[in-house]
């Protein structure tokens, strides 16, 4: 837990990298206080995190580990220390995660278009 506390590198309050990480994490949580595990899965594939190190299963693991026994939601503080956890299993410091996370412009939205359909399209 030691290791864990020093490599804790939260920024300092009010700095650009905390209101941005504070600014995503909002966006993600659609409004609300706290972030579900769908939500932060989501955050961590848009934020392109997920590689041979850090696995969908390891993103909920982590979900798991740093929310509160009964809460199915996590805080921003909490979330924070999910990044410094996901940070460790990349072998990375925990402010390289938090600038990537910070750099995210928000959920990544991706639809699906219909091919052309001759008997549906065509309205002669």
């Amino acid at each position: 837990s030691q290791a864990l506390q020093k490599s804790l590198q939260i920024p300092a309050a009010g700095s650009a990298a905390m209101g941005d990480l504070e600014n995503v994490f909002g966006v993600y949580c659609n409004g609300e206080p706290t972030m579900d595990g769908k939500s932060f899965a989501k955050l961590a594939k848009d934020t392109k995190l997920l590689d041979s190190r850090l696995t969908a299963t390891d993103v909920d693991l982590v979900f798991a580990k740093v929310k509160d026994k009964t809460a199915r939601r996590i805080t921003f503080s909490q979330f924070m220390e999910a990044l410094v956890i996901f940070a460790g299993k990349k072998g990375v410091d925990s402010e390289t995660v938090q600038n990537k996370v910070a750099a995210s412009k928000g959920p990544v939205l991706s639809g699906t278009v219909a091919e052309a359909n001759k008997f549906h399209d065509d309205k002669s």
